[in-house]
């Protein structure tokens, strides 16, 4: 309860953009059209200019000049762009404060493409929903860096789970924040959780920021019904998709 406390004391944590919920609640709507998702991300400049950017990235192969957001949503898909738009805006808003956030997101990012890639070819969770998990798995350690950055004690999953708590997200995804560490039984009985904790080492060994050595666990193989050679396969397919990483962070 002690880091409860200390975040309690901060007036000015970051909260979730109002957009990002809508973009959110477009997840679970089936009905939702390109005209609807378009007008959400084009009330938003910023967001606008990242998702034309990525459209006309190198990734995507496109000869023409994309130069509209419907026409952005042919080219990248609907469910990809819904991603790329919650990245977008949360990245946004949780990368104003402490050292430099481009490593953190190319990090998070990648975990997140990651973590659909997974669900998909596993078929244990929603791929939407595994995405965000990915995305945000690591948030509590934005927070401990801008606000906490001398105190030992805190712990990124706890303080992550918490800001989950807070922004009033589905639990799934506070879950996959609080265990994607973890080779609990309990937690990797959660597909959405042991997508997460594989991803998490997915992106980090595909897109390595430090030269720490990583290993996938056994157990959370297990948990997804995955061998190591359908790993390692993932893995580099994560390493051919650097450049549509790298063009986020445009």
């Amino acid at each position: 309860m002690d880091y409860r406390r200390k975040l309690y004391a901060i007036r000015d944590l970051p909260t979730l953009p109002a957009i990002a919920h809508k973009v959110l609640m477009l997840a679970d709507d089936d009905d939702t059209g390109p005209e609807k998702l378009s007008a959400i991300i084009m009330s938003d400049q910023s967001l606008s200019v990242r998702v034309l950017a990525l459209a006309n990235s190198a990734y995507y192969g496109h000869r023409g000049k994309i130069g509209t957001i419907r026409h952005s949503v042919v080219i990248i898909g609907m469910n990809m762009l819904k991603q790329v738009a919650l990245s977008v805006l949360v990245c946004g808003t949780m990368g104003r404060r402490g050292r430099d956030r481009a490593k953190f997101w190319k990090h998070s990012f990648g975990t997140a493409l990651a973590s659909a890639s997974i669900a998909k070819r596993t078929r244990a969770a929603d791929p939407d929903l595994c995405f965000m998990g990915g995305l945000l798995h690591d948030v509590g350690q934005l927070v401990i860096d801008a606000y906490f950055p001398d105190d030992p004690e805190m712990n990124h999953s706890e303080v992550g789970a918490w800001m989950g708590e807070r922004w009033q997200l589905p639990q799934a995804l506070i879950d996959c924040m609080a265990w994607h560490h973890s080779t609990e039984p309990e937690h990797l009985a959660q597909p959405i959780v042991a997508c997460v904790h594989a991803a998490n080492v997915c992106s980090k060994l595909a897109l390595p920021l430090t030269d720490k050595g990583e290993e996938i666990a056994p157990e959370v193989l297990q948990a997804l019904g995955l061998t190591s050679a359908d790993f390692l396969g993932i893995v580099e397919d994560m390493r051919n998709r650097k450049s549509q990483i790298d063009g986020f962070l445009v």
